[in-house]
């Protein structure tokens, strides 16, 4: 395997190491200097090779780099990811359904109230960025987000935290929504459905995924990042176009996703995870029912 251009100059070893991800990370500190430098396999091992002339040049640098790599503090790794709990899953699908009952008791007034009106939203009433999540048009379109909506979160919630995980979906469902409104400024647009967090979801696992390979060597390639983007953007286009004929906001649907993928990076960047304590998702848990509460308060009251 070569990392650099052939050359008839002579070459010399200056590492030998058991992984090629090892390997490649002193090549870049070769590359740094603009050295020539190949990597070759040995038997069970890779080897380093740069021109000879350089060789002594390039043997400090690779010992001041192993001398920095062991005094910096090792990294605290991130748990690796335990079992599903699954009580937060339940009590997702009971308020959901809570307020589609209530939608069916009261269905014109909890739709006038908390639709996602574009007009309304840019005027100032934020909170219908919220209670439009909480709002579907019938029972299949309640339990089409409820399936897509828990499997997403099935899967993000090991990898934040129950309680940050379901904050993070509200946000980004909100916040899709407040950008499906701006982006709907010259005309009326109304729009209902947890969809737009539901996609929030998929976008926050990407985020998480893609910061997630690129802390590591061994998987910081460009294929390596492009794949969890481009799996998440298969399935928004394969669930989030909807049938020919369905009132489908597809670009709340994008939105959500961009909303969720930035959040998700941010989350993950930042190590989440590992920094929230368990008393942290309890109030995350909470804070998310609190402004669920607080934003249909603040519909009846408008």
């Amino acid at each position: 395997m070569s990392e650099s251009p052939q050359s008839s100059a002579p070459r010399v070893e200056v590492g030998r190491y058991p992984r090629l991800a090892d390997a490649r990370e002193r090549g870049l500190v070769v590359s740094a200097r603009d050295l020539a430098h190949w990597i070759e396999r040995e038997d069970e091992e890779w080897v380093l090779f740069v021109e000879e002339p350089a060789g002594e040049e390039v043997g400090r640098e690779l010992a001041a780099f192993e001398a920095e790599q062991r005094q910096r503090p090792a990294e605290r790794e991130a748990p690796p990811p335990g079992k599903l709990p699954k009580l937060s899953l339940f009590v997702a699908a009971w308020v959901a359904s809570g307020f589609f009952l209530a939608q069916q008791i009261l269905s014109e007034h909890w739709e006038e109230i908390g639709v996602a009106d574009n007009r309304a939203i840019l005027a100032g009433e934020w909170w219908r960025t919220i209670t439009a999540l909480m709002l579907h048009a019938d029972g299949p379109h309640l339990a089409a987000n409820l399936a897509t909506g828990l499997l997403f979160a099935a899967f993000l919630i090991p990898r934040l935290g129950s309680g940050v995980a379901w904050l993070a979906i509200l946000l980004s469902g909100a916040l899709g929504n407040a950008l499906n409104a701006w982006g709907y400024r010259g005309d009326p647009h109304l729009s209902i459905g947890a969809s737009t967090a539901c996609f929030g979801a998929l976008g926050i696992l990407v985020g998480v995924e893609v910061v997630a390979r690129w802390r590591e060597p061994q998987t910081r390639s460009r294929w390596q990042l492009i794949l969890p983007m481009g799996a998440g953007l298969a399935l928004l286009a394969f669930l989030g176009v909807g049938e020919e004929g369905r009132n489908v906001d597809f670009m709340a649907h994008c939105w959500g996703f961009l909303a969720g993928c930035v959040e998700g990076a941010v989350a993950q960047a930042l190590r989440v995870r590992e920094r929230i304590s368990p008393s942290g998702q309890r109030v995350a848990a909470w804070l998310t029912l609190a402004l669920i509460t607080a934003a249909w308060l603040l519909a009846h009251g408008g």
